[in-house]
């Protein structure tokens, strides 16, 4: 008779090898995401294995989330290469404001408006590698549905918005949260996503064949 604690369905290591997926597909992330151009391909498989994995109770995290690496790989790669550079040209934009606001030159308020306009571009980031794991798009289609989604969702995208600035400061600050938060971001991005997903799901839609043949 199996003892109740070292029983592998017992509570207790079920929480440990949850941990230990976030651990993982956390580094994971971090590692395919060092080239910065490659951060929306590993953006993608990390939203797809926490959500259907560590969430969805699904088996094998660490092989869906190499294989969504590969499969969407030059789509992602070349949407976070024009969307990196529209958010870095819109925050230069905001740093001149900013200096100019310090200066006497425009108010705080015309500031401020500016930052709440950036909630777009960046929600819109947010949206669509996700959005990339569930469905097949074409470069330009992912950054239109991105914008999409980011405004015609907007409550989720603020929320979406501010949880991920939150985690990027924390690692800004602490080394140690980095090798959690990751994964923690996107299982917190999946609690509204995934409502929304399954409203532009078909039902009975059958899954795409790289899944069918895992």
């Amino acid at each position: 008779m199996a003892i109740p604690f070292f029983d592998p369905q017992n509570h207790f290591w079920g929480a440990i090898g949850k941990f230990a997926d976030v651990l993982v597909l956390s580094l994971l992330w971090l590692f395919c995401s060092l080239p910065v151009f490659t951060i929306g391909a590993a953006t993608t498989a990390l939203y797809d294995a926490a959500a259907r994995c560590v969430r969805g109770g699904e088996n094998g995290p660490y092989e869906r989330f190499f294989r969504t690496f590969r499969r969407e790989f030059a789509v992602s790669t070349a949407v976070t290469v024009v969307w990196g550079v529209l958010l870095a040209a819109l925050g230069a934009l905001l740093g001149l404001l900013w200096g100019a606001a310090k200066g006497g030159a425009v108010t705080a308020a015309a500031v401020a408006c500016s930052f709440l306009f950036l909630l777009i571009p960046v929600g819109a980031a947010c949206w669509m590698f996700p959005l990339l794991s569930r469905f097949t798009f074409r470069p330009v289609g992912l950054m239109l549905a991105g914008l999409r989604f980011a405004v015609g969702y907007l409550p989720y995208t603020a929320a979406i918005a501010a949880i991920t600035a939150a985690a990027a400061l924390a690692c800004g600050f602490l080394w140690l949260p980095a090798l959690v938060l990751p994964c923690l971001t996107a299982l917190l991005w999946s609690l509204m996503m995934e409502r929304v997903f399954r409203k532009h799901t078909p039902e009975g839609e059958p899954p795409p064949p790289e899944e069918e043949a895992a």
